[in-house]
């Protein structure tokens, strides 16, 4: 790992959730009981909570504000066909047995929320050096009682892209990402069951007292400030959120100007299916949020910079490499991806028509204009 810059230190270095390093017993019967989502919001502090890590937009290759670009009106579709990942053929704990493989996984996105909670709440205790350990030593916040072992993460990835020349490092629970990607999906529920491939670490995990350790699975992917996204979405798996978060908010005229269209994630919601839209009703006294058309953001969009809308263009592509990398298939997910990108070409194209019709460069104007084909 010489290509990526590591911190040099002289003391063990200590991080909760996800980092970026510049080097760097609950039983099955009452797992799958009806009640046990929310037990565990009343009893331990793993309730739902807003989306942790957001992506960092990308820098904008000079290049690219300085011409003309072009841009496909369409999400490319992936290169090759995306299949689904056998849940038979998934490692699970004893933990888990108690019931079919893929309904231990329904039960886990279920808990995605709580699950995503607990990641941010892990600690990663990261050991100086110019290289990363095939383990990391991890801990938890003291509970009372002590968190169930199943909403403990498993692994730990450290994501090296080419976007980027620092580490990210994500505790995960492996067993939601082997349902999502066939690349991963010898990923176990539990480090103790994590049988040996190429790709984990070879040697036995360190036990020292009661320290926790977790193998560091080592990903190269092309795009690491797009990559939490990703992150979100296996474990919420909310298009609207997902599409909230790849459009960026219109910009306000004054300090008493209406809500944008992108301040509520439910208000895009009808975007994405408007035949099937998603039914979360409003909390009661509160007022339905607003339906916009594809139409009305691509207007309100436009009024942008266009470096700032190709920003948000290279964060959707960043997510499109990722999936493609990993073989995410799940047909939500992109349909988001696939929203969110024709609604920014299009502004993008709406912007370039209006600098056209003013007869104006560039130059003359703002910096980075695009045009699409």
């Amino acid at each position: 790992m010489s290509h990526h810059h590591f911190a040099a230190a002289t003391a063990l270095a200590t991080s909760c959730g996800s980092t970026t390093s510049s080097r760097p017993s609950t039983s099955a019967s009452s797992f799958f009981s009806k009640d046990s989502a929310s037990t565990a919001e009343s009893d331990y502090d793993l309730s739902p909570r807003p989306l942790p890590v957001h992506a960092t937009l990308p820098p904008l290759d000079p290049r690219a504000k300085a011409g003309t670009i072009r841009l496909p009106l369409q999400l490319p579709a992936p290169p090759t066909d995306l299949s689904e990942v056998d849940v038979s053929s998934l490692v699970v704990d004893d933990e888990l047995h108690g019931a079919p493989v893929g309904f231990a996984v329904g039960r886990l996105r279920q808990l995605g929320a709580q699950l995503l909670t607990a990641t941010t709440a892990t600690c990663l205790h990261i050991p100086p050096g110019p290289t990363l350990a095939p383990y990391l030593q991890v801990s938890l916040p003291p509970q009372s009682p002590p968190i169930p072992p199943v909403f403990l993460p498993s692994h730990v990835f450290a994501i090296h892209s080419t976007d980027s020349p620092r580490t990210l490092l994500l505790p995960v629970h492996g067993l939601l990402w082997a349902a999502s990607s066939p690349s991963l999906n010898i990923l176990s529920s539990r480090p103790e069951k994590q049988p040996a491939h190429p790709s984990l670490p070879a040697q036995p995990r360190p036990r020292h007292g009661g320290e926790t350790h977790l193998p560091v699975i080592e990903l190269t992917l092309p795009s690491s400030a797009a990559f939490p996204l990703l992150q979100g979405w296996i474990y919420l798996r909310s298009p609207s959120l997902l599409l909230s978060s790849l459009l960026p908010h219109p910009p306000t005229p004054s300090p008493v100007a209406a809500p944008s269209p992108t301040s509520h994630p439910s208000s895009l919601s009808h975007l994405l299916n408007p035949s099937s839209p998603e039914k979360r009703p409003p909390p009661r006294h509160t007022a339905p949020s607003p339906q916009h058309s594809p139409s009305d953001f691509t207007r309100t969009l436009s009024a942008l910079s266009s470096v700032v809308l190709l920003r948000y263009v290279h964060l959707v592509h960043g997510l499109w490499q990722d999936t493609v990398a990993l073989q995410v298939s799940d047909e939500d997910l992109w349909r988001a991806m696939g929203v969110a990108w024709r609604i920014l070409v299009a502004a993008l194209a709406l912007k370039e028509q209006e600098r056209a019709r003013r007869g104006t460069s560039p130059a003359s104007g703002e910096e980075g204009e695009a045009a699409t084909a």
